[in-house]
């Protein structure tokens, strides 16, 4: 099943049959319930991630006051992928909002796939550097919000 998957993924199906075959071994399919905890933050970075079915939450936590939601995410979305830059640990919590299944990819087998075949391997972490730059924007506007909508709330 998960060689399948990788087949159908946009970004995988540029991997060769062999490296399908041979990432799809060492990989599984979790079935989550909601409010299962894919990955903690601070956690080992050994593994990346592919949203299969439902969503995930992935949220930033906070010494205090509440986490920060970094992204929400929908079938087809890659996370865990700080995993994949050589950060050895995950900077985020990544946690079910609905029952969910989700491809579970062993990061140390993959780089060596991609260290084998530079052309698919530019093309991953292109991809990556995009979904970090896309989440970065995204708090950063989020932040921008709170930080305009507190001076408003101060003169009431």
């Amino acid at each position: 099943m998960p060689i399948e998957k990788l087949k159908a993924h946009e970004l995988f199906s540029l991997l060769s049959p062999k490296e399908i075959e041979r990432l799809g071994a060492r990989s599984g399919v979790m079935k989550l319930k909601e409010g299962d905890r894919v990955y903690s933050a601070d956690h080992p970075a050994s593994h990346l991630f592919v949203l299969l079915k439902g969503r995930v939450e992935l949220r930033r936590p906070a010494k205090k006051g509440p986490e920060l939601l970094v992204d929400d995410l929908v079938a087809g979305n890659l996370f865990g992928v700080s995993s994949l830059t050589g950060i050895e640990r995950y900077l985020l919590n990544a946690e079910c909002s609905e029952d969910s299944e989700v491809l579970k990819l062993e990061v140390k087998l993959l780089r060596e796939i991609l260290d084998g075949n530079p052309v698919v391997g530019y093309a991953i972490q292109k991809r990556v550097s995009q979904i970090f730059f896309r989440r970065y924007v995204d708090v950063m506007e989020r932040l921008t919000a709170v930080m305009q909508a507190e001076p408003a709330m101060a003169g009431r």
